[in-house]
């Protein structure tokens, strides 16, 4: 894995994210593409199941989405890829679906990758 890969992906990841392009972000993932949202969530497993969700989380609950890419960084053994990133948002979350609230989240993206997508993906993040 080189740090270019890691960079296009995630640009194209972030683009995905503010149109709100659900057959864009699929582009980023091999057919049996693991999306972690969180290391205390279920992962969702192919592109079916990150396509539920994303079209769930993103494209139905979440509007005037701002993404920036921040630091990129490759393992020493060249296997894992990681992501800072940050975004701007309104989101209706679970506990009340009915209000859009802003939110600014913060994180970072642990990546495996095959060629120039992802094959596993992990976020860990936290939103104010």
């Amino acid at each position: 894995m080189k740090l270019k890969q890691i960079k296009e992906v995630m640009k194209k990841y972030g683009e995905a994210w503010e149109t709100q392009d659900t057959k864009l972000l699929l582009e980023c993932f091999v057919k049996k593409g693991v999306y972690q949202e969180n290391p205390l969530s279920k992962p969702y497993k192919g592109h079916k199941e990150i396509k539920k969700f994303w079209n769930r989380e993103v494209v139905k609950n979440t509007k005037k989405i701002k993404f920036k890419l921040g630091k990129c960084y490759v393992s020493k053994d060249n296997k894992t890829g990681f992501a800072e990133w940050e975004s701007v948002n309104y989101h209706k979350w679970k506990k009340n679906r009915n209000k859009w609230i802003k939110n600014h989240m913060v994180g970072i993206m642990i990546l495996k990758m095959k060629g120039n997508k992802i094959t596993y993906l992990n976020e860990y993040w936290n939103t104010k």
